[in-house]
């Protein structure tokens, strides 16, 4: 899944999606961020940028943002969607962030949501930047329909792959050990979608018969395994930011 390849062949797609999100995390990220630093001083590199969800916020506070990412789709995505707000403060560089060399490249370091990162990747980041480091990571989501459905059948709760609390709890250890002084704080987003009992159980991502589907709707309360549920999902992010020793 994580090859340049594949998120060339996902990004047309994926930025679309993160487009389209109505979850506001990418402002009220930088709006935090805003409150720790003079953003409009800082050159800020966006670490495996994606399709710009965050540079385009950060941009249009900071004094520059250089996106980095790996895919030439997921950069050309990017570039169009912050052409369109006719931003002219970015530029953009295609490489394997780990593959930079070990000399800084921005003031701010900021990565958001990228799951290869690990605890022991954090001593490279860190010679990339002059000031700080941002990291956001999404450490939970939780949908109603799944729990309960789990619950009923004492399966597992599928398991996203973004949301992981043991992530970034491993970046605190890791700075902890350091002695490194850090901040952090965290947003949690709720959002009501309509989905079927037939649509929860594909979720688990294992075989299910007819009558498992309807027995899992009757115990939501609706008649068949077709018919619409209301369901909250929950979303949770952490953002901790620290400054790098120099």
């Amino acid at each position: 899944m994580d090859t340049p390849a594949y998120w060339d062949d996902f990004a047309e797609t994926y930025a679309t999606v993160q487009q389209e999100s109505t979850l506001p995390i990418e402002t009220d990220v930088t709006s935090w961020l805003a409150t720790r630093f003079s953003l409009a001083t800082l050159a800020i590199a966006d670490i495996a940028a994606g399709s710009g969800r965050y540079s385009l916020p950060l941009a249009q506070q900071a004094q520059h943002v250089l996106l980095i990412d790996w895919s030439a789709k997921m950069l050309a995505a990017a570039q169009t969607w912050l052409d369109s707000q006719q931003l002219s403060n970015v530029t953009y560089q295609q490489a394997d962030w780990h593959q930079l060399p070990a000399t800084p490249i921005a003031d701010l370091l900021f990565v958001s949501q990228l799951p290869t990162l690990t605890a022991a990747d954090l001593p490279a980041l860190e010679r990339l930047g002059t000031q700080a480091v941002a990291i956001n990571t999404q450490i939970a989501f939780e949908n109603q329909r799944q729990q309960q459905a789990a619950a009923f059948f004492d399966w597992p709760i599928p398991q996203t792959y973004q949301a992981k609390p043991t992530r970034a709890k491993a970046y605190r250890d890791f700075l902890n050990t350091k002695q490194r002084a850090w901040q952090h704080t965290e947003f949690t987003y709720h959002q009501e979608q309509l989905t079927t009992p037939t649509e929860v159980l594909q979720d688990f991502d294992r075989p299910f018969s007819l009558q498992q589907a309807t027995d899992l709707a009757h115990f939501l309360g609706v008649d068949n395994a077709q018919a619409p549920l209301p369901t909250t999902l929950t979303y949770c992010f952490q953002v901790l930011t620290w400054s790098v020793p120099h």
